[in-house]
Order: C-alpha cells, then structure tokens, then sequence
C-alpha cells in the first residue's frame, strides 16, 4: 500500500463518499439524464466520458481554472487524476500511485530526493537502484551481507573498490590481484600483524600481532619453530640451520651450537650455563651437592660426593660448632657455637648424665662418668643418706633415714649389727644373734611364752618357757604324761592328759570313747541299729544289724526272711501262686493269691475285672455308649458303639448313615443332586436341592440375596444404561455396575458409530483445531467440522486479540494472535545545553517516505552551511531543557508531508519524536553529528505493521508492505495497474 499525505487521504475519501451522494440523489424528485441513459439526481452532473454522476467539474471534460487535466472521467490511470489534480506525468509535483510512483518533487532530475522516473525516493532499501546517487545495488533493505551493503553503495563481491566488512574484506583495490596492498580475496591489507597469511607477502604466519615469542614472529616471516632456517632468539634459538638434526653444528632444538660451556645444553650435557653457575657446574652437569664438584658460586666449600671426615654432606667444611652433625668424624650432634644443651654436649656427643661431661644446662651437678667418692652416677654430690647408692664412695646402701633393707648408716640392714632399725622392724639389737639372752636372734625381745628359754639375761632370766604365759594343769590331749612351765616361767610341772581309747569322753577332743581303738562295722544279731565309736574317737558312726522281717535271711540264725514279721495267708496281688515266711522267721509257707482276669475283683488293686485281660474299644451295635474293663483291670472304660444316625455306616448292620434320623426331602443348598438316608439306616436316597446360577432365588438370604440364572459377576449393564445392579458370581451381593451410554467417551462399536463425552451436537472445533471430527448427539454420526485458528483472518472474540491472517511477526497482528501490533515507529533526542553545542553541527531524521530532513544547530543566528538543513536557532547561554523546546519545534516546524512529530515533557531535555503513521517504515534510524557525548540520539525503532511480504495472507492493507495492498485473495499483492486509455 503506498503512503498519502493526509490532505489527499481526505480528498480520496470524498471521492469514495461520491458514489453514494448520488445514489442517494436518485431517489430526489428533480433529476438529470444523461446521453448514456445514466439518470443523475438533483444537485449532480453527467460525466463527459463515463456513465456516472459527478458532484464537481472534474470530470465534465473542460480543464478549469483549479484543474490540471479533465478527461471527462474520474478514473485514475489514463493519463488524468480522478480529481483532475494531475497529468499522472512524473515531474508534475504531485505523486500519483496509480503510476507506481514513488515520490514527485515537481522536476525530472535525479539526486534530489526524487529520481527522475518518479519511481524512487532516492534512499538505499527501497529496492530501486539509483545510480545517479551512487547506488550499486538496491535490495529493498539496510541489511548487509545480503549481496548489497547496507547503504546500497556494494554488491558485496572483491574487487568493486568498495570495503565489505560484513563480508569480511579488510580492503578492496578493485581488482583481485595480490601484493598491492590488498589480498585477492580482500581479506587483507597485506600488512604483518593483520591475522592474515599473505604468502605474496612472503609472510609464513600471522597472530594478527607484531609481538615476537607468540608463534609467529613480528615479521611474519618465521612460526617461530626450530627447523624452519630462521633464528628465533626470542624463543632462545642459539642457531637454525634448516633441520632438527643434531650434530651438525646446530643442535635438534636450535639451543646450541653443540660445545660445553656456549650457554646451551647439548647432547648428554645436563645444564649449560657458559660457565659455573649455582644450578650448573663447569662441566656442563647439574649442581647437586653430593656431587664430587665443588661448585663455589652455589656457596661449597666443598664436596666429597657425601658426608667424609672433614666435609659436611652439605658441603661445608665440617667443624664441631657448625650446627651440622657429622658422624663420619665421630660427631653424634652438633649444636652452633659449640655450646651445651640438654641433648647434646659441646664436645658434639649426645648428652646423658655419666658422659664424663659436666652439662649444667641439663641440670648437671658434676659428672665423673659413674659414681666417684665426690659424685654420684646420677650427676648429683655424693653424700650418704641421698639415697642414691654409691660405692665408690664406700655405701653399701642409700634410703636416706633407716629403711627396711638399710641402716641410716648407708650399710645393708641385719639383725646383730648392733644397730636397731625399726624401718626394718627391729625391736632391739644387741650386736648378736643368740637367743638365750634378753634380746633374740631375730631382734625381738626374749620373754617368758615365746617358747624360747633366756638363760642368760640378764634382765629376764627362765627356768623354763613352753610358748605360753599359762600355769596347766593337764597334758595336751592325746599325751598321757608331759612336763609344762608356769605362768612366769620361773618353775617345771609333770602332768597328765586324756587318749583315745581310755573309755573316758574327752568332752573337747572326742565324739565318744567306747574304750579301744577299733571301728565295729555291724550290731550283734537282733539288733537292727547301733552307734560305734570310731578308731579315733572323733567320731560316733551309725550301723545296722540282722533281724527277722529284713528280708535279708541271716544262715546262723534264720530259715527264711521275706522282709516282715507277719505270717501271711495269701499271696501278694498279681501272684497266682507264691512262697512267704513265717512271723518268727523260722518257717517257709507255700500260698495262692488274686490276679488280673480270674473274673474275681480283689477289692484293693482292681477297679473291675470282666475275666479277661482285653481291653474292647466300642460298644455292640445299637448302644451308644457303654462302659468296658481295661486289660489292666484298673479302670472302667467309657466306649461308643455304632447306632442309626450317627453318621458311620455300619455295613453290618446298615445300608446307609447320614448322620441322622431325619428321612430328608432336598439336598441341603449348594448341591444341586445328593443321596441321603432314611431315618432307620435300611434305604438310600436320590434328592434334588438348589445351587446358586439355577435362576431360583434360595428363601434363606444367608444362601442367595440374588440369582441371576448364571455364575458370572457382570461387569457392564446393558448398553442404554449408566447404572445398574448385577447379582455377583456367588449370589451373595447385588452389585452396582456402569454401562456404555451414548456421551460418556467411550465407543461402544456394537452400538454406536461415535461419542465424543457428550450428546451435543457442535457446530465447530474447538479454537486452535482447524479441522476435527465430532459426533452427532445421538452417537450415530461422525461430523467432519472446523474451527478458528490463529493465522485463518477469522478474529475469535474469546481467545484472540486480532488476526491478520497469517502467523508471522509482520503484519498488523503478532504471530500468536494475542497482541495488536499495528504500531508508529518512537525514538528520543537528548539535548544538552548550548554551551556544549556548536555552529554547524547536526543531526538527521528520516520518515521512511520522503527525503531525510536534516536539522543544523545555529548559535547566534550566524546562518546554516547549508541552506538545505532545518535551523535550531540556540543563544549561547541556552539551557537544554530549552534547547529540547527548540528542537521540538524545528521539527514540527517542517513542511508536510514530512511524517514525522516531537514532543517534550515539560521541564525534561530529552525530545520525544513519533512517526505520524503507523507501520515498520517508520523504523529508521537517526543519525548525529555532534561533538558533545551527552547529546545522543536514539530510534527510531518499534515501528510494526505494514510489512509483510508479497505472498503473505492478509486482511487489510495495514498488514503488507507498503508497496503492496491486500488483494482480493487476502494476500499482499502489488497494486494493479490501471492501463491508460
């Protein structure tokens, strides 16, 4: 669609509304008729060259004053404007769209603003290549990178003299040559340091850089690699002869010219420092101390490949003092100085009391290497009672104060040295051990009951002492005679005691006495229990004896013995026949006695006795219950026996038992068929009864709450029904069941040829469903509907906001559907004061339409560099809020049908400025010249609508670009051309 200015929107609009001014003009009393057979209405006209009616001249065929053309018709295209207004001729200051002209500034010169066709505005992206102002290409946008720059000045190829640098070119020379100063592919300007290998150059590499060290050289002509004949020094190449080959005077890493000594490592050397360093000896081997080489720039002062005599093994010339521990000259430590501490003397042995080696800091006192008469083995002054032993000082022992083992003379502790230690527990020591006088052998005082006789006294002479201080007067028991002491062991007694075997009881010493020392093992005949003393008289031992009814026959004096002293009549229970023994034990009776079976109860030992030894288990046929006796004949026994009814058939006896004496009509539930039994045993039954699937409900509920005929649990109703109740499987329970209906969305093939969950019937689809099948509300037929989409031109009031018929970003509609995009390109100015504003300097404004409109700062009205420009008049002390009034105004200021309006928030200095129509044409971008950074310019940009491509689906014009209208098959076309006639 193209762009009018507002003034001829209006005038276009009045055209339109003219048809229908005369229509309604045809219904007035008062009429005009043409030659046509045309019947205009009162107030209009006949048009001269067409059947129509017209309100004004135009269109009568006679060229007015107020007219450039009548052909006598309103039609455009033919050479005439349907408002007369134009020749439709490019030139004629009026832009006649029917021509596909894009602008018309009065003349037919290019270069200003309006190519000479009228078919171009002159600005790169309208798809028109102008070459009169210098255009190369024109691809309809300001992209590059597309085959045409972005400001139509390239087509983007090497060698057009044009710099692509959205191509990558670096230059372009228009040509494709190399070594000019710009590479055949213009990727480069052919300069070391541009990234860019230019082999015409000579160049072997480029980092984009002109810094040695990084893999390329500053010139380019080296990788910086051994090998490539180049030296690299500052890769520390010594040499480069071509190769990696060591040998030849340059070794494989380039670091040497292959000689110990010339500062790199060669072959098998390990270091070359060209000389003696602190990391390399002069042999070109690595310093390590240990190493034989003394190495005086690392600080040796000498080396013996490890630890000798006289070098330590870091190699420092060893000396005791030097705070290093060198065993191979007998050192065990070594403190710096030498000094002592308390590990290690200053004769650099190791420390400990009895080294011979007085060391106070170890808190020594002296030392003579062991005990001496002055020192002590612990390095402490000899002195008896230190407890410390020391015999070189003449102690046998030391515990300070007299102790258990030693006298406080510092000699070992015995009884009879005279010397009474009570640490050892002595009571008194006469300088002897004897024991006859009044101090004993074991340094205790001898007195009188300590069982040892003082003869000599003098204090406490004995005349006798037996271990007591008692006066007795008997023997020990078990001495018949003996000699005693008196109570003060001053007199001898002669007694007597008591022995076993006296007969006299010795009431502490003995348990009895019977006057020998023997020990009776029975009592005499006749007596059945007895006591005896035992050989020692300590104690009384119990013992038996034969008397008639022990049962123990006794040959001297009896002729039987069955243990008692009855004479018996009959035989013991159980015994059919026995032998017994009269009560005196002198006679041997045979007898009879009462057994199990005889068919006699023996009142004692049996309970009954049926005269037999079995044990029956039932009772005869036809008693219940009886009782028998067990084979033992000790308990009555409770039995059964078999009778009619108890449910065991006695086959005997019975033709049947089933457990009863009922005679039964029907099988009890559950069996459809059973046999039973008549109520006397003598006849079988064949009987009926009901089971749960016969279709008889069973009277008892506890049997059958349903019976449906059959043993399933039905899991569906019938079709037709949503609810139901089934009989289960067991016919115990009504069960409820569900059922396919018609809108429940389920497919029941059986019955119905759709359902889609309801019983409507849905005219459309759901939005966002072009197309879908849905079901008739009875579910018998599948209808085949549509629905609105985002993108079909279709506006759905509920789920969208607008749709411009397709689902792209252009258009006046967004690609969801959900937001109206049609929107006027906004950018912003910001205005700084007049004091940082200067005369001549500008910025640029562009609508998209017309020509771009330049604005130039004027300080002081001292004119414009070029008359063309808008001014903004500014003082010099012009505040910028002021000055974003001015600049407002300059571009209200100009003329139409520049489509462009500013505006400012009062009190702000950023100038708001706003496309007059809405559409992406208003996306154009300012641009400034101005030196002050503070002053910016911004947009214009979020311009939407009117930008669709040809092709693309629409619903009005606003949706395509705006050479193109929206065509009678919703899609953005180019505008027909009307033929002139």
């Amino acid at each position: 669609m193209t762009r009018v200015s507002p003034s001829s929107m209006a005038r276009a609009l009045l055209l339109l509304a003219a048809p229908l001014l005369l229509l309604s003009s045809c219904f007035q009393p008062t009429t005009v008729d043409c030659p046509a057979g045309l019947v205009c209405p009162d107030g209009l006209k006949c048009a001269a060259n067409q059947a129509t009616c017209i309100s004004t001249d135009c269109g009568d065929g006679i060229v007015q004053d107020h007219e450039q053309c009548d052909d006598g018709n309103i039609v455009d295209g033919d050479g005439c404007s349907r408002d007369c207004k134009s020749t439709e001729a490019c030139g004629n200051g009026v832009v006649d769209r029917v021509t596909n002209e894009k602008c018309d500034d009065g003349n037919t010169h290019d270069r200003d603003g309006c190519s000479a066709d009228c078919k171009s505005n002159e600005l790169c992206g309208n798809g028109v290549v102008d070459t009169a102002v210098g255009e190369k290409c024109d691809d309809g946008n300001n992209a590059s990178g597309d085959g045409c720059s972005a400001d139509c000045l390239s087509t983007e190829v090497c060698g057009n003299g044009y710099t692509d640098p959205t191509k990558e070119e670096r230059c372009d020379d228009g040509n494709t040559v190399s070594g000019d100063g710009c590479s055949a592919d213009c990727r480069s300007q052919e300069s070391c340091g541009n990234g860019y290998v230019d082999v015409a150059k000579g160049e072997k590499c480029d980092d984009g850089n002109n810094i040695n060290g990084d893999g390329c050289s500053s010139d380019c002509k080296s990788n910086e690699t051994c090998g490539n004949g180049v030296l690299d020094t500052i890769k520390g190449e010594i040499c480069d002869d071509g190769n990696n080959v060591s040998e030849d005077g340059c070794s494989a890493d380039c670091r040497s010219a292959e000689g110990c000594g010339n500062g790199v490592r060669d072959g098998e050397e390990q270091c070359d420092d060209k000389g003696e360093s602190a990391t390399c000896n002069l042999n070109c081997t690595v310093r390590v101390c240990g190493d034989g080489i003394v190495n005086r720039t690392a600080g040796e002062q000498c080396d013996d490949k490890g630890e000798s005599a006289y070098c330590n093994a870091n190699c420092t010339l060893r000396a005791c003092g030097d705070g290093v521990v060198n065993t191979s000259s007998g050192e065990q430590c070594d403190n710096p100085g030498p000094v002592n501490s308390p590990t290690c003397d200053a004769d650099c042995s190791i420390a400990f009391c009895g080294d011979g080696f007085t060391n106070t800091t170890r808190g020594e006192l002296c030392d003579t290497a062991g005990n001496s008469r002055t020192c002590n083995a612990d390095c402490t002054p000899a002195a008896c009672g230190d407890r410390y032993l020391n015999t070189a000082a003449g102690e046998q022992c030391d515990d300070g104060p007299n102790s258990a083992i030693c006298d406080v003379d510092c000699t070992p502790t015995a009884c009879g040295d005279g010397v009474t230690n009570s640490a050892a527990k002595e009571q008194c020591d006469d300088g002897n051990t004897r024991d006859d006088d009044d101090c004993l052998g074991s340094c205790k005082p001898n007195i009188c009951g300590d069982s040892v006789v003082n003869v000599n006294g003098p204090e406490r002479p004995e005349a006798c002492d037996d271990g007591n201080t008692k006066t007795e007067v008997a023997c020990d028991y078990g001495t018949a005679s003996c000699e005693a002491c008196s109570s003060d062991c001053k007199a001898r007694l002669d007694l007597k005691g008591n022995v076993c075997g006296d007969n006299v009881k010795d009431a502490t010493n003995e348990a009895c006495d019977d006057g020998n020392t023997e020990t009776e093992d029975a009592c005499p005949y006749g007596t059945a229990s007895c006591k005896v003393c035992r050989f020692d008289c300590k104690e009384s031992l119990s013992r038996t004896g034969n008397i008639c009814g022990d049962n123990a026959k006794d040959p001297d004096h009896e002729a039987c013995d069955d243990g008692n002293t009855k004479t018996e009549v009959a035989c013991d229970y159980g015994q059919a026949n026995c032998q017994k023994c009269s009560g005196d034990c002198q006679t041997s009776l045979s007898l009879t006695g009462n057994v199990c079976g005889d068919k006699v109860k023996d009142p004692t030992h049996e309970a009954c006795d049926d005269g037999n030894t079995t044990t029956e288990t039932t009772c005869p046929y036809g008693v219940a219950n009886c009782q028998t006796c067990s084979g033992d004949c000790k308990q009555l026994l409770a039995v059964t026996g078999n009778v009619c009814g108890d449910g065991v058939a006695d086959l005997v006896h019975e033709v049947c038992d089933d457990g009863n004496t009922d005679t039964e009509t029907t099988c009890p539930y559950g069996l459809a068929n059973c046999q039973r039994c008549s109520s006397d045993c003598q006849q079988l039954l064949t009987l009926t009864g009901n089971v749960c699937g016969d279709g008889k409900q069973d009277p008892s509920a506890s049997n059958e709450v349903c019976d449906d005929g059959n043993t399933q649990t039905e899991s569906s109703c019938p079709y037709g029904q949503a609810n139901c109740q089934v009989c289960r499987g067991d016919c115990k329970e009504l069960v409820p069941v569900t059922g396919n209906v018609c809108g429940d969305g389920v497919l029941d093939t059986k019955y119905e040829a759709c359902d889609d969950g309801n019983t409507d019937t849905e005219s459309s689809c759901q939005y966002g469903t072009a197309s879908c099948k849905r079901c008739s509300s009875d579910c018998q037929t599948v209808l085949s509907l549509e629905g609105n989409v985002c993108g079909d031109g279709v506006k759905d009031a509920t789920n969208e906001a607008c749709d411009d018929g397709n689902t792209l970003a252009c258009g006046s509609c967004s690609a969801n559907c959900k937001v109206q995009t049609l929107q006027a390109a906004t950018g912003a100015i910001t205005a700084v004061s007049s004091a940082n504003l200067s005369d001549e300097e500008t910025f640029t404004i562009s609508d998209g339409i017309n020509t771009p409109v330049t604005f130039e700062i004027d300080r002081n009205n001292n004119g414009l560099k070029n008359p063309a420009n808008q001014r903004v008049a500014v003082a010099n002390s012009t505040p910028a809020t002021q000055v974003a009034l001015l600049i407002r105004d300059a571009i209200n200021a100009v003329d139409e049908p520049f489509e462009i309006e500013a505006s400012v928030v009062t009190g702000t200095f950023t100038v708001n400025v706003t496309h007059k129509l809405k559409g992406s044409i208003g996306n154009q971008a300012m641009t400034e010249r101005v030196g002050n950074n503070n002053f910016k310019v911004s947009g214009m940009n979020g311009g939407s609508g009117y930008d669709c491509p040809q092709g693309t689906k629409c619903v009005g014009d606003e949706d395509c670009a705006l050479d193109l209208v929206c065509g009678a098959s919703k899609t953005c076309v180019t505008p027909p051309v009307v033929p002139a006639p």
